[in-house]
């Protein structure tokens, strides 16, 4: 081990854990140790996680013997400073594990000083609510581990901003892509071990490792479970594998019979719960019935039926040719299913693939989202990679309904081929009720400005006219309003509509569309007349 440096300036390097106090020993997170992530696998970032825990600042252990500069912590693991710094930034801004504070010298901006590194993993092990600083993609990714958490209600809470559908189908995209994989190696795997033993009669070779499965185990987990995890549901697989659901520490009913605040015994088997997890479960356990609720996080999303399969192909086929690229060959089940339900078959807003495409996704792309995406802003690149833009897809599809016109896509009618007339109208009376609280707003000021002209005329006070005994009445003339019940404006005097002119004109908008929608309905009627009209058929 080599001596750490001297600190640069009277600053050291330090780790602490935001939340409640009471953690005892070196705990670290399940989900994260089992998190199957390449990312987390590849690199130092799994140790290095278990070594910051070692230097982080629990209650009944004290880390004044050493600090965690980046040398220290290259020598503990083994490698070189700049696989630390990979490491630290694929945990801080990847997985949201670990936030770093970067001090500078004082007074030498240009120097670095000691790190102060902040983990957020106490909530994962006790079992209980992300602190509101906590990162967005780390609730998001290991939320669902935790019992009874809402994960969407806390991200709208905390974290507006964050795009939850978009992480949740890059993070199944690649989940996916690293089941293909593995099916792939498993498939590999089988075929050595058949070319080694002729006929792969044996039961060594034939077998699959640790499932017990015979006749070419490592085949049916290639096509049959493998395929079925790269194909959907591949984030719950992930979660589940990453960590089932691990006990509150300060649980009441704690195993054993100990108290919540009692030391940890150590553990001489493996039946049942053990203080640190779950414990690793046997060939006899008995799998979980389907009415049984699920203790391994989010449930996996159904498959896709060969004609949801069907139609979320036709959708993609139309897409414009840089957008299906960077979409790319393999969409994740939640994503093909939205892609879908934006069709709403047999409801009444139903739409076919070639509509909703020409009618609602291409508007909207040529409008606002193709800028975006030719300006890199859709495809982030996310450690070496670029990120497939599965959020804006879906906003592109998502049916918005303004209206209760059912052929109206934002505000356009596509059988009409023109603007829709409830939006219009709309659009006019909301107008007309701006214009109408302008006109109010501005009329009390006015009567504020001649209240005030008034009183400064007679020194600060309006003089009160003496009472009579009686008064002469002169009523005004009968002032004409607008006919409309929702305008009621005076008419001019010669005026010889019963309308205003506001008004006026939009009803005769309102008419000329009434009149272009029968002539539309006539023409499609004609065809049908004209055929009944023809008489006989001549054989």
């Amino acid at each position: 081990m080599s001596q750490t440096r001297r600190p640069s300036n009277r600053h050291r390097p330090s780790v602490s854990r935001p939340g409640p106090r009471g953690l005892r020993f070196g705990m670290v997170a399940f989900c994260v140790i089992r998190d199957p992530d390449p990312g987390l696998n590849k690199g130092k970032a799994k140790a290095l996680y278990s070594l910051l825990v070692s230097y982080s600042d629990v209650t009944t252990r004290n880390t004044d013997q050493g600090y965690p500069y980046r040398s220290a912590l290259a020598d503990s693991l083994d490698c070189t400073k700049d696989t630390i710094d990979n490491a630290t930034k694929y945990l801080e801004h990847e997985i949201g594990l670990i936030r770093v504070g970067r001090r500078k010298v004082e007074g030498k901006p240009d120097e670095n000083d000691a790190n102060v590194y902040q983990v957020y993993d106490q909530w994962l092990i006790q079992g209980c609510e992300p602190t509101p600083d906590t990162p967005p993609q780390l609730v998001a990714r290991y939320g669902p581990t935790i019992p009874g958490f809402d994960v969407d209600a806390w991200l709208a809470e905390h974290a507006p901003s964050f795009d939850l559908a978009g992480w949740r189908a890059a993070y199944e995209a690649t989940v996916c892509e690293q089941e293909a994989k593995r099916a792939t190696q498993r498939q590999k795997e089988s075929k050595r071990r058949k070319a080694r033993k002729p006929g792969g009669g044996g039961t060594d070779s034939a077998t699959s490792e640790g499932d017990g499965t015979e006749g070419g185990g490592g085949m049916h987990s290639a096509t049959g479970d493998g395929t079925d995890s790269a194909t959907g549901g591949g984030m719950s697989a992930a979660l589940s594998r990453a960590g089932g659901l691990e006990p509150s520490s300060t649980d009441d009913d704690a195993p054993s019979g100990r108290s919540p605040g009692e030391p940890r015994r150590a553990s001489t088997g493996s039946k049942g719960l053990s203080d640190g997890g779950f414990a690793a479960p046997t060939k006899d356990s008995p799998a979980p019935s389907p009415e049984e609720p699920t203790r391994r996080g989010r449930a996996r999303a159904a498959k896709l039926t060969l004609e949801e399969r069907k139609q979320m192909k036709a959708i993609l086929q139309l897409l414009p040719p840089d957008l299906l690229a960077a979409v790319g060959n393999v969409i994740p089940t939640t994503v093909g299913r939205s892609m879908v339900e934006s069709l709403a078959v047999g409801m009444d807003r139903e739409r076919t693939p070639q509509q909703v495409v020409a009618h609602r996704l291409m508007p909207r792309w040529q409008r606002y989202w193709a800028p975006k995406f030719y300006a890199g802003e859709l495809t982030p690149e996310v450690n070496g990679k670029k990120r497939k833009p599965f959020g804006p897809l879906l906003e592109m599809l998502r049916d918005t309904a303004e209206c209760s016109n059912l052929t109206c896509e934002d505000r356009y009618d596509f059988v009409l081929d023109g603007e829709c007339r409830n939006c219009a109208m709309r659009k006019v009376d909301q107008a007309a009720d701006r214009e109408r609280e302008r006109r109010a707003a501005q009329e009390d000021a006015d009567r504020q400005v001649l209240r005030g002209q008034a009183q400064t005329a007679a020194g600060g006070t309006v003089p009160v006219p003496a009472q009579r005994d009686s008064m002469v009445l002169h009523a005004p003339r009968a002032r004409r309003e607008c006919a409309e019940d929702t305008c009621a404006l005076p008419l001019p005097e010669g005026w010889d509509d019963e309308l205003c002119g506001k008004c006026r004109t939009r009803a005769n908008r309102t008419a000329e569309i009434h009149r272009q929608q029968q002539e539309a309905a006539a023409r499609r009627e004609a065809p049908v007349d004209a055929f009944a009209s023809a008489g006989p058929a001549p054989f």
